[in-house]
């Protein structure tokens, strides 16, 4: 039987028999993306407990469909970001494949310690994949952060730990459950938990990494943080505040409010840029806060539906925006106008990404938002209902600017930039599962609560 610990095993092993040989390193990054992508489609539901100790010691991988989902769309990106780049830069092979390995393990993990582990192997990989970027204070920076944000969960997770006694991350919310313990005592592991993996996943005042990183990006770091390391972070952290997270009284209120200034500030900053790039990671701030704010609400389903469609969108913006910056020298809007004109195929695809992110009709964003909303809706979150109904305004007046310099070229004649036929075909799939969501939403209607058994599973093993 196939063993979830395979999709960490196999990239692991691979980085070291990747170091070996240069020449063998990008076959065997893209043989392990391949190979991970179609394992995560068939890897068996339930907990696996590795080194032979029982539940609830040892280390313990956890697959629901929950994990599986995030599998899915974690190893899909990251193996169409490989395809794409792996002429250009086959020296991060090692690294690209040491990423994979602490991704899925993110993923994967049933242990709360182990996944500040993993946290830390895919964090060392992400800053060497940002030194591509030739902007070493850049990547310091963010090194920095990343050290701080995983300090900040490793020292909350130590507090609950001096409370519970246990790691295992089903153990503790059961501990937590069934202690009598004041909850006022739970706020700072809590909050510090958040705050550090919150430094991960870009929300605000958290985030100050983003910029330097993502404004410098290339085909490989954009895509890979913005659009991969992005999906794992919030998948994980949207596990913690709904399954572990007691977000309750004045601490609810705070993250609340945290979240809502960086929906706000996100799509303001957004607004007044005119870079392509600075606008695409702005917005992405922006979208990362309202997953989070989605995830504090229980709106898990749609949650999760929200983090595949912008890590999809942002994925194929990033790539084209950085491919033509490469060939162009800038991602200045008048610098990029008419980029499409002369692009038909890579022009639609983007048109569609962004007109997803806005949530427009016929495509994924939109049937996601109109869920989203109505869920908010009955949990009478009318103030944050309204507050994303403006940003979703502000997200659309910048997105149909951008669009419109970039599909009407100006007057004088512009050298063309070339997309390889390798960047049309995988962008317009990306494109057409987009569209193909947009238009035919009963696979995303029908699925339930099902999506994240935890509470299930923690009653089935502590009553039977």
């Amino acid at each position: 039987m196939m063993n979830p610990i395979f999709l960490i095993a196999f990239p692991l092993l691979a980085a070291f028999l990747s170091i070996l040989s240069k020449k063998l390193a990008p076959v065997l990054l893209l043989l392990i993306a391949l190979l991970n992508t179609v394992m995560a489609i068939f890897i068996p539901m339930g907990i696996v407990g590795i080194g032979g100790f029982s539940f609830p010691y040892g280390i313990n991988l956890y697959v629901d469909t929950y994990a599986q989902i995030g599998l899915l769309l974690v190893n899909g990106l990251f193996t169409v970001i490989a395809i794409l780049n792996i002429k250009k830069y086959k020296a991060y092979s090692s690294v690209l494949l040491v990423a994979l390995t602490g991704l899925n393990g993110l993923l994967l993990t049933g242990d709360l310690f182990n996944l500040f582990v993993f946290l830390e192997i895919s964090g060392i990989a992400a800053y060497l994949i940002t030194s591509s970027n030739k902007k070493p204070l850049s990547t310091f920076h963010y090194l920095v952060m990343g050290s701080v944000g995983s300090s900040l969960y490793l020292f909350g997770l130590i507090i609950l730990y001096s409370m519970f006694g246990t790691l295992n991350f089903m153990d503790m919310i059961h501990q937590i459950q069934v202690a009598s313990i004041d909850y006022t005592d739970l706020i700072l592991p809590f909050f510090m938990m958040f705050v550090g993996l919150g430094v991960e996943a870009k929300l605000l005042p958290f985030n100050s990494w983003v910029k330097g990183v993502l404004k410098h990006s290339n085909t490989l770091s954009g895509p890979m943080v913005a659009g991969v390391y992005a999906a794992a972070i919030s998948l994980v952290l949207g596990r913690l505040i709904h399954n572990l997270f007691l977000f309750e009284g004045k601490l609810y209120l705070v993250v609340v409010v945290l979240l809502v200034f960086g929906i706000v500030l996100g799509e303001a900053m957004a607004f007044a840029s005119d870079d392509v790039k600075e606008i695409l990671l702005y917005s992405s701030i922006s979208q990362a806060c309202i997953t989070a704010l989605l995830f504090v609400h229980g709106v898990i389903i749609w949650a999760v539906y929200l983090i595949i469609a912008n890590g999809i969108s942002k994925t194929l913006m990033f790539l084209v925006t950085n491919r033509a910056e490469e060939q162009t020298g800038n991602a200045k809007m008048d610098s990029l106008q008419g980029l499409f004109s002369n692009n038909k195929v890579i022009g639609i695809a983007f048109t569609i990404a962004a007109l997803s992110v806005i949530g427009m009709p016929l495509f994924a964003g939109f049937v996601i938002k109109l869920n989203y909303l109505t869920v908010l809706a009955h949990l009478d979150q009318l103030v944050v209902i309204a507050i994303i109904l403006l940003s979703s305004i502000v997200e659309g007046i910048y997105f149909i600017r951008l669009l419109i310099k970039l599909w009407y070229p100006k007057d004088t004649d512009i050298e063309p930039i070339k997309f390889h036929l390798s960047y049309k075909i995988i962008l317009g799939l990306m494109a057409a599962v987009l569209l193909v969501f947009g238009t035919y939403s009963a696979p995303l209607n029908q699925l339930d609560n099902s999506i994240d058994q935890v509470s299930e599973e923690i009653e089935v093993i502590f009553h039977g």
